[in-house]
């Protein structure tokens, strides 16, 4: 859905106006273009001026063309005014100067501020280049992409056109970069909007300082890519922050990064930050290592960290620059969402449709405020590029200008969504949700046991990659139901789940389940449910009565069992996992194992020595050489009780054992 754009009667004279947003220092105010012999497309990007004045300026100009028909000749001299000698050079036009002279010449001509918007109708047509010079023609016309049929670059040198195409899947003809004052020839298949980038930057502060463990050309690093974002969103979203009215802020020491963190109350991470009040300066902070070896410029191998993290928290400076601080009161999803959907335009890509994040966050709820953000990432991610398809680009610009109470005074943030989207806010949220209905099985059943106190302490869940990280919670009286992903249609094979059950009270004591509902132990390959149905109804699972109750006990003597780089495991036999015990006493680690069984007890220290071996009946033994593992003696632990190990440990140096079974 686009906005409706007003057509005044003068539209068909005047095919673009434009509004000023800046102003040019002194020394800005004079451009140089080259003349070729021959036939010359330039943009006008001064004042409205009469076009007889150029041929006060340029003698060897014969005469000017405004490519909709209109022209002008050089007067002869005391010959009367022709009657198109009204022709006026139009602000955001290009015309075509024709040069009788037989040497190139520089022509040196005032210019207009350099931030410019303008308004261009459908049809052929000449439009100027405001923006900063040295610019190719893919990213000069990246912001009309769904609006071109074609476009031509005239190269005034060899008197000849270079068509250049919107669709992506034509190879791109090499052409000279674009400079200031010069002009395209467009065919739009609708009207638009056209912001031109100032070719301003943002201050930006190196935190900590330009040290030697930085590259040498850092500084230049974090310009290119913070120029290619402001520009490209001005391209592609119509909105340029003010330059003098945004910080980027680099941390580049760790104590720098963790004064940044402590004054932001942010545990890591680069973060967007805005002033309570309009007017004031916002920050973007960004540590030091989220610059890799490649640029925003090198995106055809995927997008650096670098470009899309400053694409995300530059689009949350756009939230607040339009709406304010209403910004605030919209949904985590949507604040999140839009921000790190934002990404994919500037690059011309479409985000996935499907990706492994949005899987496991299929149950955050989309009319929640604010958190769990981490949630909100992905799933809102997902979300916004369902509102994309329905809506169109513009209107996700459209819903934070739309807050603004200047301009909707009194409007809920569901009334602006609703206006901005076309649809209600709870209409939307079920038609999104069914939507992802199918990616999706939900598993729904009873955990049956005897033992009805650990009931209300279980819960269900899945330990596939990638996980069903939200588990399900058994209700007391043991019924359960998880959401398990599905591989869409498009990635053609359903996904296979090994389910489990715990109890969250009980030191997340768990236990696989088996494909008849029983729980044990499954070696690997773990793939024990098909998600081949959206729902699966009566999977019962049975519990032990004693499931959950043993325990396993490790008693360390010994000047190293206080040591609290100390950590010990339990391990089924026959399981390469293994599951952490919780230190009950300075030298006591007890593990709640679930089943009956034999087990094994690994140690691990973290200390200035890394190592790590196996409690056996006569000591240590590593488990670095498979032939260890029959010798090893396994610890049984029955249903009735309990089973106790002892192992004196003098230095971490006693976990480095011998690899060698000789030894």
């Amino acid at each position: 859905m686009r906005r409706p754009i007003a057509v005044a009667a003068a539209l068909t004279a005047i095919l673009l106006y434009i509004t000023t947003l800046g102003a040019l220092s002194a020394d800005e105010d004079a451009l140089t273009t080259i003349l070729h012999p021959g036939w010359n497309l330039v943009g006008w990007i001064h004042e409205e001026t009469p076009a007889a004045d150029l041929f006060e300026q340029l003698d060897s100009l014969e005469s000017i063309h405004d490519g909709s028909g209109h022209s002008m000749r050089r007067p002869a001299a005391d010959a009367p005014a022709a009657e198109d000698a009204a022709l006026t050079l139009q602000p955001g036009r290009g015309y075509w100067l024709r040069i009788g002279s037989d040497q190139p010449l520089d022509w040196t001509r005032p210019a207009q501020p350099s931030t410019l918007r303008f308004q261009l109708e459908p049809g052929n047509q000449l439009v100027a280049w405001a923006g900063p010079s040295d610019r190719s023609i893919d990213d000069v016309l990246l912001g009309l992409r769904d609006q071109l049929s074609l476009a031509w670059r005239w190269i005034a040198a060899e008197q000849r056109y270079i068509p250049w195409s919107p669709n992506l899947d034509i190879p791109a003809i090499d052409a000279p970069p674009l400079n200031r004052g010069d002009a395209v020839r467009i065919s739009l298949l609708e009207p638009t909007e056209w912001l031109h980038p100032t070719g301003d930057l943002p201050r930006i502060q190196f935190a900590g300082g330009l040290h030697h463990q930085l590259p040498d050309n850092f500084r230049e690093m974090v310009e290119a890519d913070l120029r290619f974002v402001v520009e490209r969103f001005a391209a592609k979203f119509q909105f340029e922050a003010p330059a003098d009215r945004l910080i980027l802020r680099i941390p580049t020491t760790p104590a720098a990064l963790q004064r940044q963190q402590v004054n932001h109350a942010a545990p890591s991470g680069a973060w967007a930050s805005s002033p309570g009040v309009r007017g004031g300066t916002s920050i973007i902070m960004m540590p030091w290592h989220y610059w890799g070896e490649r640029g925003c410029d090198d995106h055809a191998r995927g997008v650096p960290r670098s470009c899309s993290t400053l694409a995300h928290e530059y689009f949350h400076i756009l939230q607040y620059e339009l709406a304010g601080p209403a910004s605030n009161r919209t949904p985590g999803w949507l604040v999140e969402g839009t921000a790190i959907w934002s990404y994919w335009p500037l690059f011309d890509r479409p985000p996935p449709d499907f990706h492994d994040h949005q899987l496991a966050s299929d149950e955050l709820d989309l009319s929640a405020h604010a958190d769990p953000y981490d949630y909100a990432h992905d799933l809102g991610e997902v979300a916004t590029a369902f509102l994309v398809r329905r809506a169109g680009i513009e209107s996700i610009v459209d819903f934070w200008r739309n807050l603004d109470p200047r301009i909707n005074p009194g409007l809920s943030w569901k009334t602006v969504f609703a206006r901005s989207f076309g649809v209600a806010y709870p209409v939307f949220v079920s038609e999104f949700y069914q939507h992802r209905r199918p990616l999706f099985t939900i598993v729904t059943g009873r955990v049956i046991t005897k033992n009805t106190s650990l009931l209300s302490s279980l819960y269900v869940g899945s330990i596939n990659s990638p996980p069903s990280l939200l588990s399900s919670n058994v209700t007391p009286g043991g019924r359960f139901s998880i959401r398990l992903w599905r591989k869409p249609d498009a990635l053609s094979v359903l996904a296979s789940h090994l389910l489990y059950v715990g109890s969250v009270k009980l030191d997340y004591c768990q236990a696989d389940v088996l494909p008849d509902g029983t729980v044990g132990w499954i070696s690997l390959p773990r793939h024990t449910l098909l998600a081949d149905a959206e729902t699966i109804a009566d999977f019962n699972i049975r519990l032990p009565d004693s499931f959950c109750r043993q325990r396993l006990i490790l008693e360390v003597t010994g000047s190293y069992g206080l040591s609290g780089d100390l950590q010990a495991s339990y391990c089924p036999v026959g399981e390469d996992g293994c599951s952490l015990m919780t230190r009950d006493a300075p030298r006591k680690f007890v593990g709640l194992v679930p089943l009956a069984g034999d087990y094994r007890i690994k140690l691990t220290s973290y200390g200035s020595v890394w190592c790590t071996a196996y409690v056996t009946a006569n000591g240590l033994a590593p488990n670095l050489a498979p032939g260890y593992r029959s010798v090893i003696t396994p610890i049984s632990v029955s249903e009735e009780g309990s089973a106790t190990v002892r192992i004196r440990l003098d230095s971490a140096e006693q976990l480095c054992v011998s690899d060698s079974l000789e030894d």
